[in-house]
């Protein structure tokens, strides 16, 4: 039975390092009205963009108590706990794609007003990715409302701000209906173990999976090297005959 445990130990410790690795480490967190922002920093002056309604942002953390970290499309950001509703669950668009044009010259800026830091300037027809709206510096009595988009140009990949009343078409962004079992924020407590696993180097991991297993093999070896040598004694032992003068004995002791 003491055996039985230790081995048991031990098939335990084996397979407790994959099992963490597998652990999740980020959710899905649903957009729950028209004004939730995606942020630059854990802070609510650094906004970027107004997320589209009803769509997903990645949880992939909690930052602090007011905010979660977040991916949404390719960028790292942050969402406050209150705008979304973590789902257990994988959406099947989990965000709004849409493109649009421009119909005149203008420039992509780092920020929605015209006077901050121009990234790019581009003629009309530029197609544009669109990530989100946020309000900004009306342009000729027109609209305050710009568009955080990324294009390629020349070969590089930009993100920025363009002015959405220059653009010959709005994106219209519809109601995404996908929803699963709702679960709290709990769930990152759960997995710490999980993400600290998988933020170590291979090396580390490497090193870690055989701490395990080096002392498991020697605890092994020495659970089954004295039960070969009671074996081993068992095959030596045997009955011989003593001579004692004009008769014999029959002695059971070992070889």
């Amino acid at each position: 039975m003491k055996k039985l445990s230790i081995i048991l130990i031990l098939f335990i410790m084996f397979f407790q390092v994959p099992q963490i690795a597998e652990a999740a480490s980020s959710y899905y967190g649903k957009v729950k009205n028209g004004t939730v922002y995606f942020y630059d920093e854990a802070n609510s002056s650094s906004t970027l963009f107004q997320l589209p309604y009803s769509y997903f942002v990645q949880v992939t953390g909690i930052e602090d108590d007011e905010f979660f970290t977040a991916v949404y499309k390719d960028m790292e950001g942050y969402v406050k706990k209150s705008d979304v509703t973590l789902m257990n669950g994988q959406p099947n668009n989990p965000y709004f794609n849409a493109t649009f044009t421009n119909y005149a010259e203008f420039d992509l800026y780092d920020s929605p007003e015209t006077t901050s830091a121009l990234i790019q300037s581009f003629s009309k027809e530029q197609t544009f990715n669109f990530y989100g709206t946020i309000e900004g510096e009306e342009v000729a009595d027109l609209t305050n409302i710009w568009y955080y988009c990324s294009t390629v140009y020349n070969g590089e990949n930009i993100k920025g701000y363009f002015y959405s009343g220059v653009a010959s078409s709005q994106p219209e962004i519809t109601i995404n209906t996908e929803t699963f079992e709702e679960i709290s924020e709990d769930v990152f407590t759960a997995t710490t173990n999980g993400e600290e696993f998988s933020a170590l180097s291979t090396g580390t991991k490497i090193l870690l999976i055989i701490s395990i297993l080096v002392p498991s093999v020697f605890i092994l070896f020495f659970l089954i090297k004295p039960s070969k040598m009671n074996k081993q004694n068992k095959a030596k032992k045997g009955i011989r005959k003593v001579q004692h003068g004009d008769y014999f004995e029959f002695d059971d002791k070992d070889l």
